[in-house]
């Protein structure tokens, strides 16, 4: 009988030590709205780090990240909110396979007074970490 409880003893110690939950372990949640509407956005590359573990990822490059379009007026005012406030946020527009990155001090985006498709790129830093954000907006 002691025999079996040193190995259910031994189980649960291993059991315990080696389950962790990663999937928590990402930025804030980005809450982007324009008016009313709120905006469908892609969570791509990010390093973040809390209680001694870390994770960095990887994601495709932006035009390959986006699913779906975001419908939205000519120039429309689009509100960038996070779950947690960062210490940086900076805003572009991927345009020829790159993005100009622009630290923003507002929390929005003034949208371009003409129509057409644009991907827009948020990056926000923590502490914890960094996240890039991407949408894809139609302009209409």
């Amino acid at each position: 009988m002691r025999k079996y409880l040193c190995v259910f003893a031994v189980l649960c110690f291993l059991t315990g030590c080696g389950v962790t939950d990663w999937d928590d372990l990402k930025p804030p949640d980005l809450i982007i709205s324009a008016g009313e509407e709120d905006l469908s956005y892609t969570l791509g590359t990010f390093t973040w780090s809390e209680n001694k573990r870390a994770v960095a990822s990887d994601a495709p490059s932006i035009p390959d990240l986006v699913d779906g379009t975001n419908e939205v007026a000519t120039g429309e005012t689009v509100s960038i909110e996070f779950e947690q406030e960062p210490t940086l946020i900076e805003v572009g527009v991927w345009e020829d396979e790159d993005v100009d990155l622009k630290r923003i001090a507002g929390r929005t985006i003034n949208l371009p007074d003409e129509k057409g498709a644009f991907l827009y790129v948020i990056r926000a830093e923590w502490p914890e970490g960094d996240g890039i954000y991407a949408l894809s907006i139609n302009t209409k």
